[in-house]
């Protein structure tokens, strides 16, 4: 038994052995110790640090912060240990410890091997399907770029799909507990936007598995394994509650959930609303429909928005001619990248969507050969991501979906729907090759279908060079970089020269990479033609193919993460040391101030969130009010809204260029008495007086919330204050003197689900003031003032995560003693 034991575990074993070579191999930097210099990670450490600093400091779990936005829930960012003991497999177990990016790489190869290993693929088919899917460019590049948790729900797509498979086949309990484990990582990940793009893939998949049951006559077995299914769904979706809840709760707040209540914009009244995202910002980063050539031809639009070129391209061969000394042109192309991508995508792209020319290749050839189900399950999710990630570009389907489509105006950027596909085509590549080498068609059958394949890819990857050819090599970054071409060679003619020199670079790319292509479809194809000629075994055929796909996309994978891609820890946070503007507000004891630095993009740039409470920040998930008072206020430098959110400092750009911090002596401070409201009939006349109105003296009110506040009259004495006596992230203290009755206004974000307030442990309504702040009424005297931030539905959703994960655990580590309980016993017999 011990040797069929042996026989049994050592293949699986020596898979993971390969995956581990392959993911340390490229990114072996992680063994000197260094990381990956991720922008979008240091914009996540700014968002983070006072959070975590408060956590470190008191033990107490940071449920707002006020790094961000002058204050907003810290869910999105961090909250401290979760109850959610899956955190400990998705982070640890599953990867083998190893360190990023090693971990994700290998958990998309293992993930994947998986589901090849369900479908019953032959061994080494499963190792170069496994090899495709963690190796496609994007995702890669979004692990250059910092989306982690993207990359993490990516990876285990396939083990989702794996454990429902399983389940259908009739593995009951083995499917459904591989299914309740992988989904309880993808939702604890919480990527929202993949787990959307995996809940379609899962219901076509049902779909599929009902027309399949019902050709079969397996009804009742295919209600008993969904039923199963939609149990396992929910224990896998339990453990997360304590961030699912509260997010839930949160986003009717937020851009993402919920509409502005202004229409101070001409068009807003007419134009057509969702409860989501407005439909322009949701559909930045539509593909091209043609640009979709990219699975097969990586640099059929341009690769990325900003790539280096040699003094040997056609843009340095006309600096040269132009007069620019070589040395010279070396230097300024050795410093500064270019825009070569073309492509539909107005925000640009860091590279393209290139699943490898042998997969594509394959996909052809999977459409000639297979006859599983599943094979139309894959072709239907192709064409759905496809179409999704067209965005704006396929507007009269992509338009009403967006409209019409359930929670799909809650999310941005539709080319990352090209995740569908990418799995799609790998798994259909991993069929094709199967039905080569299973016996299940003659030599002559095989061989017309190689020889169809070989024509459709080469015709298809012509047509591409056609389309390109006629649409042009124009970019619409040119104008741009036309007049900054002028300006650095001393006019407009010689920057159109370089124009065109840089549309002749992307026609060259286009061509090169087309032919590139092409030599990698003919060796898989010489191999499979070797093979089916009985010139080769399956084996080495096998072999070669899977070289050859490694070879292509990791060649491609290092334009993008590559070795430059990593740095030690000290140049890591070089970016987060302080300037001398940070290091000279910092020496203010105040505990409690703002600073808004306009030297960076202040609302896309969490970076000054490291140091200070902050105006600005980075986040795809802002408050609407917040959003509003941005727009209609701050972006027109109203100082006295500016002053009302106590902006104490602003940091500027000093006479050579650095920052330099100047002080703002009329900044309200945390907390101030009016003496007069000003009744507002709606939201929008609420904001229009915040044009003019004196925040110091007065505050708006809608009058909405006129029950709230009755017939008081605010006073305020000449001796009148109100000031901070204790900050904490969930509590806030004042005390406050006023001889009348007051009503405070204070300089905090105003967020009704979980703030509380007490004046002298009395409850106190918090009034929305100021369209964005707080206020309470205030009796004459003095007064103890007390904010809370103790959000219900946080504290209810940690019971539930952390009594349903440990459930979850145990149910996964008894379902894993029963299949090894059930090896042995089969060994035996």
């Amino acid at each position: 038994m011990k040797q069929n034991w042996l026989k049994a575990i050592l293949p699986h074993l020596a898979a993971i052995g390969i995956f581990l070579f392959l993911a340390f191999a490229y990114c072996s930097p992680v063994l000197e110790g260094k990381v990956v210099n991720q922008g979008d990670m240091k914009n996540v450490q700014g968002m983070a640090k006072e959070a975590k600093d408060f956590y470190e400091a008191t033990g107490e779990r940071p449920l707002w912060t006020n790094s961000m936005f002058s204050g907003m829930p810290s869910y999105v960012i961090y909250t401290g240990p979760g109850a959610n003991k899956i955190a400990y497999v998705n982070n640890h177990v599953v990867s083998l410890y190893t360190p990023a990016p090693v971990n994700m790489l290998f958990l998309a190869m293992l993930c994947m091997y998986i589901l090849l290993c369900v479908l019953d693929f032959k061994y080494w088919i499963r190792i170069m399907g496994a090899i495709a899917f963690a190796f496609c460019s994007y995702n890669v590049i979004i692990i250059d770029v910092g989306h982690i948790t993207k990359m993490y729900d990516i990876a285990l797509m396939p083990a989702v799909m794996a454990g429902i498979i399983l389940t259908y086949r009739g593995r009951l309990l083995t499917g459904a507990t591989l299914t309740a484990l992988a989904t309880a990582m993808l939702v604890y990940n919480n990527h929202l936007q993949i787990i959307y793009y995996t809940l379609i893939m899962v219901l076509c998949l049902a779909v599929g598995a009902f027309v399949h049951a019902l050709k079969d006559k397996q009804i009742p077995q295919f209600f008993k394994a969904s039923a199963l299914l939609v149990v396992a769904g929910i224990l896998a979706i339990l453990p997360s509650m304590d961030s699912l809840l509260i997010l839930r709760e949160y986003t009717d707040y937020t851009m993402r959930g919920s509409q502005s209540e202004l229409t101070l914009d001409k068009d807003d009244i007419n134009q057509k609303k969702s409860t989501g995202l407005d439909i322009d910002y949701a559909y930045d980063w539509s593909y091209g429909k043609a640009e979709s050539g990219t699975f097969l031809i990586p640099g059929y639009v341009g690769n990325s928005s900003g790539q280096r070129l040699s003094s040997k391209s056609n843009f340095g061969q006309q600096m040269v001619s132009l007069g620019v000394p070589e040395a010279q042109v070396e230097q300024f192309l050795g410093q500064q990248k270019l825009p070569l991508y073309y492509g539909a995508q107005s925000k640009g792209t860091s590279g393209p969507v290139y699943v490898g020319a042998i997969i594509c290749f394959l996909f052809v050839l999977s459409m000639l050969l297979v006859r599983s189900w599943l094979k139309w399950w894959l072709v239907a999710i192709s064409a759905i991501g496809f179409i999704l990630a067209w965005g704006k570009n396929l507007a009269f389907i992509n338009d009403f979906l967006f409209y019409h489509l359930p929670l799909y105006n809650k999310f941005r950027a539709p080319a990352q729907a090209l995740v569908i596909p990418s799995f799609a085509f790998v798994v259909l590549a991993c069929y094709a090759l199967q039905e080569v080498v299973n016996g299940q068609y003659s030599k002559e059958q095989l061989l017309a279908a190689l020889k169809k394949s070989l024509y459709i890819t080469a015709g298809t990857i012509v047509g591409f060079i056609v389309i390109a050819n006629m649409i042009g090599f124009t970019s619409a970054s040119d104008s741009t970089m036309l007049q900054y071409f002028a300006q650095m060679m001393g006019g407009e003619e010689n920057g159109k020269l370089l124009i065109r020199a840089l549309e002749k670079d992307r026609s060259s790319l286009l061509l090169k990479d087309s032919f590139r292509s092409a030599i990698f479809i003919l060796i898989a194809a010489a191999a499979i033609w070797a093979f089916i000629q009985g010139k080769l075994k399956w084996q080495p055929a096998i072999l070669i193919i899977t070289a050859a796909v490694a070879i292509d996309l990791i060649a491609v994978d290092k334009n993008y993460l590559n070795d430059e891609s990593f740095v030690d820890d000290m140049t890591y946070m070089q970016e987060l040391q302080p300037t001398e503007a940070d290091q000279q507000i910092k020496q203010d004891p105040d505990p409690y101030y703002r600073v808004f630095n306009v030297t960076t993009s202040p609302f896309d740039d969490a970076s000054p969130s490291y140091w200070h409470k902050n105006i600005g920040g980075y986040s795809p998930a802002k408050l609407w009010i917040y959003q509003d008072l941005i727009t209609h206020q701050i972006a027109k430098n109203n100082m006295k809204v500016l002053n009302m959110l106590n902006t104490k400092y602003f940091i500027v750009p000093g006479a050579k260029g650095q920052p330099m911090a100047q002080r703002n002596p009329d900044a309200y401070g945390n907390a101030w008495f009016v003496k007069d409201i000003v009744w507002a009939p709606d939201a929008n006349s609420e904001m229009k007086t915040l044009d003019y109105l004196n925040t110091r003296d007065s505050a708006v009110i809608d009058k909405r919330f006129q029950a709230q506040v009755g017939n008081f009259k605010p006073g305020a004495d000449s001796s009148a204050s109100i000031k901070l006596t204790k900050y904490g992230l969930n509590k806030l203290e004042y005390a406050s003197h006023n001889s009348q009755d007051g009503l405070a206004v204070f300089s905090e974000i105003y967020y009704p689900a979980g703030w509380e307030a007490t004046v002298d442990g009395k409850p106190a309504d918090i009034i929305r003031t100021d369209y964005a702040l707080r206020a309470i009424k205030v009796p004459a005297g003095d007064h103890k003032i007390e904010m809370k931030f103790e959000p219900k539905t946080y504290f209810k959703g940690l019971k539930i995560a952390g009594i349903s994960s440990i459930t979850l655990i145990i149910l996964v580590l008894a379902m894993i003693a029963y299949e090894i309980f059930r090896f042995i016993k089969t060994q035996k017999n």
